[in-house]
């Protein structure tokens, strides 16, 4: 399974040094970036913000192919879909993956388009189902997107029991 990160997720778990959980939640997975967010990270580093570096040693880009290039431009046409968005949703429309964004607009556009996606809340609750993290890491997660990213997590209560709702299977 291919699953492809928007700028938004990428940032918040590089700016908490936290990209590994990724791998950790999605361990079989080809986890990707797409040229236009590497572009953005680009952009962002040359600013002189250091966290763009922990993407670009743990995360791979996946171009677009030919195919995927109508969509894509329909996509960018849109007002509320950025160009990182518009080509990772065209490369997951069309390779089955799972796309990866905090973008709220999105959702529902993902859901129209037959586009399978998570949020970050929806992430975080995965991380506490599959208890890659303890309870009070996850507390401390939490906190720390909240404070370095300057991103407010509607319903962290329901994040924090997914840790009793599910318990640890050792």
């Amino acid at each position: 399974m291919m699953v492809i990160l928007d700028c938004d997720i990428v940032n918040t778990l590089a700016k908490v040094d936290r990209i590994c959980l990724l791998k950790k939640v999605f361990p079989e997975a080809d986890i990707r970036i797409t040229n236009s967010v590497y572009m953005e990270l680009l952009r962002v580093r040359k600013a002189g913000f250091s966290f763009a570096d922990k993407v670009f040693k743990s995360i791979l880009v996946v171009l677009m192919e030919p195919r995927e290039l109508e969509r894509f431009q329909s996509h960018s046409q849109k007002s509320f879909i950025h160009f990182g968005e518009a080509e990772a949703l065209s490369i997951a429309k069309n390779r089955g993956a799972l796309f990866l964004t905090n973008d709220s607009k999105l959702t529902k556009f993902c859901e129209e388009e037959g586009i399978s996606m998570l949020n970050l809340k929806d992430l975080l609750s995965l991380i506490a189902i599959k208890r890659t993290i303890t309870l009070p890491e996850m507390e401390k997660l939490l906190q720390e997107i909240e404070t370095k990213n300057n991103t407010f997590i509607k319903d962290k209560s329901s994040i924090l029991e997914e840790f009793e709702e599910y318990p640890s299977r050792s």
